[in-house]
């Protein structure tokens, strides 16, 4: 069945900083505990708040968030495994305001090498829930 995955689950991970040439600075590289990896590739909800990525309100490009906008990973002290890049299956347009509380479904994705994009990505990614 479909994994109910929380963001206490996803905090089992520690950081690495490690030296990065083309950033020419030190990054913090995640290292995912044995139960993390094992939910990798497996179908799961995902629940969180709506983070907007530009001032725009671009909707094709989705960050869900363990915390509400004030508290976040990009606005707070919140760290980077507490959120979570969501590739929507399709190129729908979804209409979300700010800390809207929302739940995906979708394919788990671990990141610990492409700085682009966050730690945990949901691809082929389905609203379930409003």
């Amino acid at each position: 069945g479909i994994v109910d995955l929380n963001w206490q689950i996803l905090a089992r991970v520690t950081f690495d900083e490690q030296y990065n040439e083309e950033l020419d600075q030190y990054i913090p590289y995640p290292i995912f505990s044995p139960t993390v990896r094992a939910l990798e590739g497996k179908e799961v909800y995902m629940e969180g708040y709506y983070i907007p990525v530009d001032e725009s309100g671009d909707a094709e490009m989705l960050i869900l968030s363990a915390f509400p906008f004030s508290a976040c990973f990009f606005c707070g002290n919140a760290g980077p495994e507490s959120v979570m890049d969501i590739q929507l299956k399709k190129s729908a347009k979804l209409d979300f305001k700010t800390d809207d509380r929302i739940t995906f479904k979708g394919t788990l994705k671990l990141n610990d090498t492409d700085l682009y994009y966050l730690n945990y990505i949901l691809t082929d990614a389905q609203l379930v829930k409003e």
